[in-house]
């Protein structure tokens, strides 16, 4: 079975719309008490009429080109279904592909694919899956360079990108100073099975400037896939940096070292009191250097108080040992080749145990964010 997406690569918009006109006009002269009723994937049907259906610009701001949708009464703001080649698609069809050559991020060119993309941003994120935390997209143009991540026959997510020299937006004759990722989406079903990562690899890759912009303000959940980027690829430190506006050199931060600062902050906020002990544990994977650290509190007469540290001390060794049995491949942007990993083995050397007295306003340990490679 073919699916839209599958279907629309040779059909114009203006066709489109003639179906819709067709459909409405049909609507308008049927009957109202026995009106047409479609089956949605959760087992509930929607009737059709000309009540329930009504034409959306598909371009956001833009009502040049609208396209039809179905609306359901307990959501009326909402698209549940769009009529599209003569026949209403649910939103779960619109979102799927029966073409096996369209797999991983594919750029987004036909009709079909820029109906996906508007499901993918207004219906999914936008209706359904946006946090409260989170701010909405803005609607994508008949222009936008964008791509849609395709998965097992089914859309997954997309992300979209204002490559160097583009307006940055239709109220402004600025033009973006580096290519910038305006927006990225998972959907949540997808998630935590490193779509983004892939996503953002991807825009790395399609692009050959020396820096490249992510949209400010980045989520948690995106500074934790550039942290993964960045271990992966640690000679692209210089490369990611989250942008304003049109990303002039007062208008950028370098993501590195913005991870790094967050990171440090994170160690030190991990330092919590307790009414029995304090523990702290820190791990440096440069180093190969595991560390943990349990200091006890004791109240004393005085009012001065005094913690006694009992520190146990790894000390561990790396060998590289290259193992040809398990290839690991790095994809280095700035090498602009692949390279081959060594698997390390580490053994022991030695455990020392220390006590030592001291002040309790001593300093407390801090973390650091390191590119491990």
């Amino acid at each position: 079975m073919e699916f839209p997406v599958d279907l629309l690569a040779d059909v114009s918009h203006t066709e489109l719309e003639q179906s819709a006109q067709n459909c409405m006009n049909n609507l308008l002269y049927s009957n109202p008490d026995s009106p047409q009723r479609l089956n949605l994937s959760d087992n509930t049907q929607v009737s059709i009429n000309i009540s329930s259906v009504g034409l959306v610009p598909l371009y956001g701001t833009s009502d040049k080109k609208k396209i039809l949708a179905l609306f359901s009464p307990s959501d009326p703001m909402t698209a549940v279904a769009l009529f599209l080649l003569d026949r209403w698609w649910t939103v779960d069809d619109l979102l799927k592909t029966a073409d096996t050559a369209r797999d991983g991020a594919v750029e987004v060119q036909t009709l079909g694919e820029r109906i996906v993309l508007y499901i993918l941003n207004r219906i999914v994120y936008r209706a359904k899956e946006m946090s409260s935390e989170e701010l909405p997209f803005l609607c994508h143009t008949e222009t936008d360079h964008a791509k849609i991540l395709w998965k097992n026959g089914e859309a997954v997510g997309f992300y979209s990108v204002k490559p160097t020299g583009s307006l940055c937006s239709s109220f402004s004759t600025r033009s973006y100073l580096l290519p910038v990722m305006d927006s990225i989406f998972v959907r949540k079903r997808h998630r935590g099975k490193g779509f983004g990562l892939q996503m953002l690899e991807d825009f790395v890759n399609s692009f050959k400037e020396d820096s490249l912009g992510l949209r400010y303000p980045l989520t948690k959940p995106m500074y934790k896939v550039c942290e993964k980027y960045l271990r992966q690829y640690p000679e692209d430190a210089d490369l990611l940096w989250e942008v304003e506006s049109i990303g002039g050199p007062k208008q950028r931060t370098k993501i590195s070292s913005r991870i790094q600062t967050m990171d440090l902050s994170a160690v030190s906020k991990s330092l919590t009191f307790t009414e029995d002990s304090i523990v702290i544990t820190e791990v440096t994977e440069k180093d190969v250097l595991m560390e943990a650290i349990t200091t006890q509190l004791k109240e004393t007469e005085s009012v001065e108080c005094t913690v006694e540290i009992v520190e146990e001390v790894a000390v561990l060794r790396a060998t590289k040992v290259l193992d040809d049995e398990v290839p690991v491949v790095a994809r280095g942007r700035s090498s602009g080749s692949k390279q081959r990993k060594m698997a390390e083995r580490i053994t022991e050397d030695k455990t020392e145990r220390v006590i030592r007295i001291e002040d309790i306003e001593a300093e407390t340990p801090r973390g650091c964010f390191e590119f491990d490679s």
